[in-house]
Parts: structure tokens; sequence; C-alpha cells
């Protein structure tokens, strides 16, 4: 289970999931006894070494049916995912009419998509995501530096999959996917478009793509995430919930690791131990200059460009 750690003061630090769905993996038969000793021992571990709190974002697909008695799980929301088990005529029958008239006619109008294997097109992706960003008024936190991207593509080159959207050989639109080809799902994770285009609609032709590329190579599912802050009644939520009814629930687990350093950290108010359901950690809402990382609810603004 990967961990993100954040120092909070000059004794102590609390781990987050990092960005995304980044939940425990365990195999099938696994006891969830086991699971809770596991989750008692990275705890015992994560006290020892300064750990303050532990913020995590289960899995809607791989932890669906995640139960533990080791803090307390939430559920924040819906996501949405596309069956890529179904015919080509099935996902098509699914997709909401005005999503499939807006497909036809950027394909009519010379859209066109494409897997960019050699990371070509990353720049101007990097940069239409940029864009996209600013143009929505995203907080500072759904940006990331040149690094990032690149140590991505390093680290993670053949998982991941570069859908480009082009009209007369120019890029209208681009989406950074990952693959786990054992579990056969693709994730969506990071799209951006040009705003000239918008009315070529470069975010569904590329789903499109993305679900017949899928399809074609017999993987399971395309995650497509939810709504922002985990809402199923936003225009992000919706427009996923336009090429599938499938949805899962998204849920978080919010563990105390030390308590007595966490009520100190709220200013000694116990009671904030005995509902971990609110803003979490508590501490982090009143820490001066403390990264926004959205550790309240689930983080889908990085998607909204699909609005």
């Amino acid at each position: 289970m990967p961990i993100i750690r954040r120092q909070v003061d000059a004794e102590g630090w609390d781990a987050v999931s990092p960005y995304g769905y980044g939940g425990p993996i365990f195999s099938e038969a696994t006891s969830s006894d086991f699971i809770d000793e596991a989750l008692r021992a990275i705890v015992g571990r994560l006290r020892e070494t300064g750990c303050i709190s532990w913020f995590i974002r289960l899995h809607p697909l791989l932890n669906a049916d995640w139960q533990s008695s080791v803090g307390e799980v939430i559920e924040q929301g819906m996501t949405v995912s596309i069956d890529l088990t179904k015919t080509e005529e099935e996902h098509w029958r699914e997709t909401r009419s005005n999503h499939r008239r807006n497909i036809v006619k950027a394909v009519r109008a010379g859209v066109t998509v494409h897997i960019d294997r050699d990371f070509v097109a990353l720049p101007t992706f990097i940069r239409l995501y940029k864009e996209t960003m600013r143009r929505l008024g995203a907080e500072p936190s759904y940006f990331f530096d040149e690094r990032y991207y690149h140590e991505l593509v390093s680290e993670a080159g053949p998982n991941l999959r570069l859908f480009v959207a082009k009209e007369a050989g120019e890029i209208i639109g681009a989406m950074l996917l990952s693959v786990a080809w054992e579990a056969g799902v693709i994730q969506y994770h990071l799209v951006g478009t040009d705003q000239r285009y918008q009315h070529r609609y470069p975010s569904k032709v590329i789903v499109q793509a993305a679900r017949n590329w899928g399809r074609d190579r017999g993987l399971k599912r395309l995650h497509l995430g939810g709504g922002v802050g985990g809402s199923s009644a936003d225009s992000l939520f919706n427009f996923k919930r336009g090429f599938s009814p499938d949805t899962h629930v998204f849920k978080t687990q919010r563990v105390v690791v030390h308590p007595e350093r966490y009520v100190r950290l709220c200013d000694g108010d116990e009671s904030v131990l005995s509902d971990l359901k609110g803003y979490f950690p508590a501490y982090r809402r009143d820490i001066a200059g403390a990264l926004d990382d959205g550790v309240e609810e689930t983080l889908a603004a990085s998607e909204a460009c699909s609005r």
C-alpha cells in the first residue's frame, strides 16, 4: 500500500494515499482477520516513526468489498466504469444520445485518435493540461511539475498510454491512462483539451477510442472515476455516466495512528476521536500553510476538463 509522507511539525508527520485510488492490494485468498492484523502492524510501525494519522483512498474496483475494524471506513461517493467485456454494439447502445451525436459529428469532421507510444506529444499534453486547469480555476495542488510527468513515463511507461486526438494535424486534446494488465483495468488519470476545439468534444472522442482499444485487447474495465469531491450530482459525474450505467462505491479509510498527538494538534478536543467522518485529519484544517491535498474528499478536479 503506497503512502505519501507529509510533515506536520518538527516532531511528526502524517500519511496519505497518492493521487488517485491507491488502495491496498492483497491476494484473493487473504482473510479479513489477516488484513486487520497486517494493518495494525503497519499502524504500530507508523507510530514508532512519528506518524500521527493515515488517510487511505480505497480503490472502487479492487477494494469493492473492503471492510476493516482499523480506523473508520467511510463511503465518499460513486465512480463510473465501463465493462469492456461487452460488445461494441452494447457499448454504443449504453452511450448517452448527446455523447453519440458529438462523437459522430467530430469523427465526420476529421477528428482522429491515436496512441502516442513514444510520448512525443507529452510536452503538448502537459501544456494542454495546465491550460485546462487554469481555465477551470483549479487549486495549486492540481498542478504537477515537469518532473512528475517524465518520471511517470520513465517508471511506468509500459503501463501508460497517451491517447491523442487530432484535427487536421493539430492536437486538440490528450488523455493519460494507466493499464493494470493482470487485473485487466484501465484507469483514467489526466486529460487536457484545447479550448479552441471544445466544439469537437475531444474528451468524448478519446474515451470512445480508449473503450474500443481496451475491449479489443481483452481488458475488463475502463475506470473513469467519479465527480468533483466524490459528488454523484455534478456535471463531471454526469459526463462519465453518459458512457456507462456501471457505478461503484468509493470509500476512504481514516486511521488515527497517534491519538494523543492527534488530540493535541486539535487543541485538546478529544471529541475528534469519536467521529472521523468530517475533514480528516481534523488538524489539517487549521495548520497555516498546510498542503491542501484535498484529503477530505476524493480528488477529481484534474478530470474536470471533461465537463
